[in-house]
């Protein structure tokens, strides 16, 4: 009796482990790219969403992504410009979710005809042009203060920043003269865009004076999916290794619009990576809706550890998909000291 008593304890013991080495271990997510005729795409980019791992596709159009953890993803392929987004769900520690994704290839365009040579038209008399008034340029009123400060939302960084969204939007920096936003006191400069219209729609990031201030400005377009719109903006921050981040602060708004417009709301998060791609949540998700028309929040963000020295910042914006109203302001401002 004693025996099996001990037996059935040992066996306990066993099971209980293995338990918690699974409860521990991170998951694995693989699986294959193919075209829409089964045929393996090799050399396809392969990201999570949210954009935490990312890889590529071999020779057989398979991937494997380790050391994930727990929670909820999708996997989005690309290869060109075609993509394919597919939901994975919850995945638990430990898991190996096995995943198939298929793109539509498209095929090139048909070689348009030629066209008849038209005869050259006499050339105009040139008219005498007047002078453009030349724009004064904008400083920002903080990076007169002389503290040692990044504004993140200044010109000098919209250029670097990598744009994607969850909708597989393919975005494109153009360098746009300065337009009016349909709010007083706006004025949009470059910036990232999709779609025929880059006026006021489809924008991504895009460099905006409000309130004598710079900010980055995103909106989405007229249509987005049930599920919303994730947009991911990447700034790599470019600080030297002798540079400890002291500090961050945020601010976030909707600019003021009429009273009547449509309702709808947004999800904000920071993350930070350092250069050896340790990644952490900055600011968790802050949700405003536009009852909040023309209210500035902001977040002061003490940094410690690993992250005084993060090399890039990450905003992720979350429409709820009722995109009309989705015109976000972003302040981000960095605070660092050299050793």
């Amino acid at each position: 009796m004693l025996k099996n008593c001990l037996i059935w304890f040992l066996g306990l013991l066993l099971i209980l482990s293995i338990i918690a080495s699974c409860a521990k271990k991170p998951a694995v997510i693989k699986g294959t790219v193919t075209d829409e005729k089964g045929e393996p795409l090799g050399g396809a980019a392969i990201f999570s969403v949210p954009q935490r791992y990312s890889t590529l596709t071999d020779t057989l159009g398979q991937f494997s992504i380790e050391g994930v953890e727990s929670g909820q993803y999708a996997v989005l392929a690309k290869l060109g410009e075609d993509s394919s987004l597919v939901n994975l769900g919850l995945i638990e520690p430990g898991q190996v979710l096995v995943t198939n994704v298929v793109i539509q290839i498209t095929p090139p365009p048909p070689p348009e005809p030629e066209k008849p040579k038209d005869k050259p038209k006499p050339k105009p008399k040139a008219k005498t042009k007047p002078k453009p008034k030349k724009e004064v340029e904008f400083i920002d009123p903080i990076l007169k203060n002389g503290e040692k400060l990044l504004l993140l939302s200044d010109k000098e960084y919209v250029k670097q920043f990598e744009i994607e969204s969850s909708d597989d939007l393919v975005w494109e920096f153009r360098d746009i003269k300065i337009s009016k936003l349909k709010f007083a006191g706006g004025r949009m400069y470059e910036g990232y865009f999709s779609g025929p219209s880059s006026k006021y729609y489809e924008t991504a990031a895009r460099r905006c004076i409000y309130d004598n201030k710079a900010w980055i400005y995103t909106h989405g377009p007229e249509q987005t999916p049930e599920e919303g719109r994730e947009i991911y903006i990447t700034i790599p921050l470019g600080l030297p290794g002798n540079v400890d981040i002291d500090s961050m602060v945020v601010f976030y708004m909707f600019p003021r619009f009429p009273e009547d417009a449509s309702p709808g709301s947004i999800k904000f998060r920071m993350v930070g990576e350092t250069a050896s791609g340790g990644i952490s949540i900055l600011l968790d998700w802050q949700k405003i809706d536009h009852s909040a028309n023309g209210q500035m929040f902001h977040k002061p963000m003490p940094t410690l550890g690993d992250n005084r020295k993060i090399q890039y910042l990450s905003l992720e914006i979350n429409s709820d998909g009722n995109a009309v109203w989705d015109a976000f302001l972003i302040r981000p401002i960095v605070y660092f000291s050299v050793k």
